[in-house]
């Protein structure tokens, strides 16, 4: 499905990123991971095969973004998608908005919408450069349409996310450039492992937890040919929690 693709992921060293790095390669793409930690990052491209490459990012600093994408182009020999995975939450200060903090929420902000941006300028500017065409795929929350008690800085940064995702696809729809939101419902990642210990979804249709590789797959798709004529949708992929 992806043979002679070649793929940047963001945050790909854990959680859903390394998930969708590995169902890339799998689906024969080429992958290039990037994450704030380059160890994880080295340990994840080694782990999937020669022809992969892992680099340190810190997606909230353009400068570090911009430099990863001219590494990461030359490594794999240009790129045709993305997949932004990076992300923090931060559900222990994320409360109440009386008392979210300023560093809390400018924090927030700068990683998960901020660096999502910085990622997108960076790769339409990739994709521009080859000539035009390729595939963006951004990774907000079900909490960018439902909202989410207590998560006001996290809720307004997906929100944000997926806003800016149907932008972008408007923009970029004469370039081929094809832009689609993931959003995700509750993930059994390391991310929220600690989380799901004290608070558990109740609702949920489908009658589990989200894996990574439910969203890996997803975004797999959205990266290849077979998603040709999807651009700026909202893919919710939350067993059924945002109609519940």
């Amino acid at each position: 499905m992806l043979e002679d693709k070649r793929v940047l992921v963001t945050g790909g060293a854990s959680g859903i990123g390394a998930s969708v790095a590995r169902i890339c390669a799998e689906a024969g793409a080429k992958v290039a991971i990037l994450d704030l930690d380059e160890a994880a990052a080295s340990r994840e491209a080694e782990a999937l095969g020669a022809g992969h490459v892992g680099r340190a990012c810190d997606i909230a600093s353009a400068a570090s973004v911009e430099e990863a994408f001219e590494a990461a182009s030359a490594a794999l020999g240009g790129i045709d998608a993305v997949v932004n995975c990076a992300g923090i939450w931060r559900p222990s200060s994320d409360g109440p908005i009386t008392r979210v903090t300023d560093e809390t929420w400018d924090k927030i902000i700068a990683v998960n919408l901020t660096g999502t941006f910085y990622v997108c300028r960076a790769a339409v500017a990739a994709m521009e450069k080859q000539g035009g065409g390729g595939s963006i795929v951004t990774v907000a929350s079900v909490v960018a349409v439902t909202g989410w008690e207590k998560l006001n800085a996290y809720s307004a940064s997906k929100g944000g996310v997926l806003s800016l995702s149907r932008a972008l696809a408007i923009e970029c729809g004469p370039k081929n450039i094809r832009v689609n939101c993931i959003c995700p419902g509750v993930i059994e990642t390391p991310m929220t492992q600690r989380t799901l210990q004290h608070s558990r979804p109740t609702v949920l249709p489908i009658g589990r937890l989200g894996r990574p590789e439910d969203i890996a797959h997803t975004a797999a798709f959205l990266c290849s040919d077979w998603s040709s004529f999807t651009t700026a949708s909202t893919v919710m992929v939350d067993g059924g929690f945002s109609a519940a």
